[in-house]
């Protein structure tokens, strides 16, 4: 007898919802064979029900059918869902999907940052790319190198010719544009703060920003570095220029710069003066700010600070989040949990960003595409787990590897199930990772002489993210206890960049012990490693403890990350 079967596919319409507006899940089934089937959509916040919905249908065989179900909106600021969707026949489950929502009145909220760039009037018509965004829940979009020039952004023609020779079509970028908004994705166009190309420095050299020796500071002899003090024409005529980009549409400005230089001559008072340009930037941003909010009250700023410059004098300056592109000399997993705790102590509440790019996955560089996925997933882990997002995805099922965009990377589709789990998962879980008030406990909770928190299995736990260990990072939220695990173990290094041989050796059936400075409400664990994602309740006992009273409990599994959460009476 031929199994039945039903492939099964769910996803929310939009990237993120504004609050009590409309919202509906869409769920992509196909039978086997013909058969009256009932659809179960089940909506949780964390580990409570909100709602269940049964849907009966009737499917031909090898026929998609597909079902829209609405969603939970309501909220002000910020909600998290999750959803599982089942499937019977004749009372037996055939599939089971799950995936995650978000309601915000703001992207910066949950700023899950992707990119487009690809322009060519080929694209016209063609959104397969703003459905892959959709799908990964990616609510705020960069659109790199989508302008004319540097120093003259919105081009003068539909089709044109970037500094970079590429032939691409304004028209298709202002129909993305439009694609993204109708799947609640917001657009930021990226604008280089100082680029401006030859020619314009020859017409204006006052406003060019010089090295001592009187040479212009320029990147590849394409792009020069201009003066941006406050008091400089450049400043006026870039925060103009960024002001009509967001009256043609957009929705903010991703704020580049290139990490050099950092001091400068400039000549534009008729004497050479040095300028510091950590000192401007943060003028700048607010300028800006003030600039796109007169055209749009809702427009964002991101800022580029690159390997982490300046990030201590803009992280407090008027932007949606504390945006950070990651280079040498930071090189290891942990010192990526370093850049989130920095930035988000000088940002003030803001979330933050990491562009880390992954070269391994380089096309020309031929590594093997499983060793790259190998080392992106602990990559994601750390960088979700330690509460910063990661710009890495976009286009139509691609990543970054490098600064260039363009030189993105393939997915492979095993790949692409694995990563939208992971998206899932830190949507589904966002309160519990991203918000504001969450405190780092993991330095005192747990490893060495703390024994609030402690692990027992064939591998040592420690807060130190060394290879060899497992990692534990440990946070307190008003009400809850978060615990993250990530696995080390058996991994060759724990280079961010680099492919892994092998995924770390997996832990099953390990003890926790938690001190119980209250009574528990529930104990729970969730992982992206495992299907769906959903918490799954811990049975716990409770046991002495030297501070008292503990509870006990044994953790079923750990891949890459697992998460635990005390969910305090």
């Amino acid at each position: 007898m031929t199994q039945y079967t039903v492939n099964l596919d769910i996803y929310p319409d939009k990237a993120q919802y504004k609050p009590n507006g409309p919202g509906h899940l869409i769920v992509e089934l196909t039978a086997s064979a013909a058969a009256p089937l009932t659809v179960r959509t089940e909506i949780q916040q964390l580990d409570e029900t909100l709602e269940l919905i049964r849907s009966e249908i009737s499917c031909e065989a090898d026929v998609p059918t597909t079902l829209r179900i609405p969603l939970i909106t309501r909220g002000s600021e910020w909600e998290c869902y999750g959803v599982t969707v089942e499937v019977y026949r004749e009372g037996s489950l055939v599939a089971r999907a799950a995936t995650a929502y978000d309601v915000a009145d703001h992207w910066r909220r949950a700023p899950r940052y992707g990119f487009l760039s690809d322009f060519r009037s080929g694209e016209e018509g063609d959104l397969r790319d703003a459905d892959s965004l959709n799908r990964f829940h990616l609510n705020v979009v960069q659109f790199y190198d989508w302008m004319y020039r540097h120093d003259s952004l919105i081009p003068p023609a539909d089709e044109f010719i970037d500094p970079m020779g590429r032939t691409l079509s304004y028209k298709v970028v202002r129909e993305k544009v439009d694609a993204l908004h109708e799947r609640g994705i917001a657009a930021m166009a990226y604008g280089a703060v100082y680029a401006a190309l030859k020619d314009y420095l020859l017409e204006h050299p006052e406003l060019g920003l010089y090295k001592r020796n009187g040479e212009p500071f320029h990147l590849i002899d394409i792009f020069y570095i201009m003066d941006i003090s406050p008091d400089s024409p450049w400043t006026a005529h870039i925060v103009e220029e960024f002001r009509k980009v967001v009256a043609s549409g957009f929705d903010g400005i991703h704020m580049d710069q290139y990490g050099f230089p950092k001091k400068a001559v400039r000549k534009g008072n008729g004497e050479e003066e040095i300028v510091d340009l950590a000192a401007c930037y943060p003028a700048l941003i607010d300028r800006t700010k003030q600039a796109v909010r007169e055209v749009n009250p809702d427009a964002g700023l991101i800022f580029n600070n690159v390997s982490n410059y300046p990030v201590r004098a803009t992280a407090g300056s008027d932007q949606e989040a504390v945006y950070i592109e990651v280079w040498p000399p930071v090189i290891h997993l942990r010192e990526l949990k370093g850049l989130i705790d920095e930035a988000k102590a000088y940002g003030r509440g803001k979330q933050v960003i990491l562009s880390a790019y992954l070269p391994a996955f380089y096309p020309k560089a031929n590594n093997d595409a499983v060793e790259s996925e190998n080392g992106a997933v602990l990559t994601m882990a750390t960088i979700f787990a330690s509460g910063g997002y990661h710009l890495l995805l976009g286009e139509d099922e691609k990543l970054l590897t490098m600064a260039y965009y363009p030189d993105y990377a393939e997915m492979r589709p095993e790949f692409v199930r694995e990563t939208r789990r992971y998206y899932d998962f830190i949507v589904r879980y966002g309160k519990l990772l991203y918000d504001a008030g969450l405190e780092d406990l993991s330095y005192t909770y747990t490893g060495g002489v703390n024994t609030e928190i402690r692990f027992e299995g064939d591998a040592e736990f420690a807060p130190n993210g060394d290879v060899g260990k497992v990692w534990t990072l440990v946070k307190r939220l008003p009400g809850y206890l978060v615990i993250h695990l990530i696995n080390l173990v058996g991994l060759e290094d724990d280079h961010w960049e680099h492919g892994k041989a092998n995924r770390p050796t997996a832990q099953r059936e390990f003890t926790g012990t938690v001190l119980m400075e209250r009574e528990i409400a529930g104990l729970y664990w969730a992982s992206p490693d495992t299907e769906g994602g959903a918490p799954q309740e811990l049975p716990f006992e409770k046991v002495p403890h030297d501070q008292g009273e503990a509870a006990q409990f044994t953790v079923p599994c750990l891949d890459i990350w697992t998460m635990l959460y005390v969910k305090w009476a």
